[in-house]
């Protein structure tokens, strides 16, 4: 069970880009890695080319790039790597929605090197940590942080312009429903979130709901579950037409 500690502002004020160093890695892979190492390290979100996965409620703080900016009140994403150009372009693009998303939310705007912080800004600024991701590895790929400050920018200016509205999501009740659950939010190149941490605002963010596994789910929520697992999958493989 992740800690619940608050936000010194009582609510986050901002969002730090980071990228995990491991080319090759998933969300999924991250996840369960961070599961066994939360108590050091874990953020809130990892988007890989297939999927952004929801793994901490972003209504407390993360552990993510030390104690001046994890407690003001930061939310956290980590960008999984890879050196295939495709894979990168994809990850990258639902990066920097979110990345946008997540300020909207709250309407802060976009401001580099305040709402909006790489890991290396938090480094030099509060000298609680000595990375510098992304910047490495937004080079790798012909990106500098100043493009990605433009992307999220404009991201964030279409979504003041429109009723922004989520395709899908998919939601999963508990850690044996995870791999169904994530092989579903692929078919749909959707978000992925643990219903535990399912806000209200990402829930009215979405057109069309599924959570897999559970007794019981949200408003608005098709529930795809069965008496275990494989009647679980089974519901899902149905939902599909398989």
């Amino acid at each position: 069970m992740l800690p619940k500690e608050a936000y010194d502002a009582g609510h986050y004020v901002g969002v730090v880009a980071h990228s995990t160093a491991n080319n090759g890695d998933s969300a999924d892979g991250e996840r369960n890695y961070e599961s066994t190492t939360w108590q050091n390290a874990f953020v809130h979100f990892f988007v890989d080319d297939q999927k952004i996965e929801q793994v901490a409620n972003t209504d407390y703080i993360c552990y993510g790039a030390g104690h001046t900016a994890n407690h003001l009140g930061y939310v956290q994403v980590e960008l999984c790597q890879t050196t295939d150009a495709a894979k990168f372009t994809k990850a990258y693009a639902m990066y920097t929605w979110l990345l946008a998303k997540l300020l909207f939310n709250r309407k802060l705007s976009v401001v580099d090197g305040v709402t909006l912080m790489s890991h290396a800004q938090v480094s030099a600024k509060w000298k609680e940590s000595d990375h510098t991701d992304p910047i490495e590895y937004l080079a790798s790929h012909g990106k500098t942080w100043a493009n990605l400050v433009a992307d999220v920018s404009a991201n964030y200016k279409e979504m003041e312009g429109t009723d922004l509205k989520l395709q899908t999501l998919i939601l999963y009740s508990g850690d044996a429903d995870l791999q169904v659950a994530a092989d579903l939010a692929q078919h749909f190149c959707c978000p992925i979130v643990q219903v535990a941490f399912a806000t209200s605002d990402l829930l009215l963010s979405a057109t069309t709901k599924y959570q897999v596994g559970g007794a019981s789910a949200p408003a608005g929520v098709t529930l795809l579950s069965g008496a275990d697992r494989y009647a679980t999958m089974h519901a899902v493989l149905t939902l599909l037409g398989k």
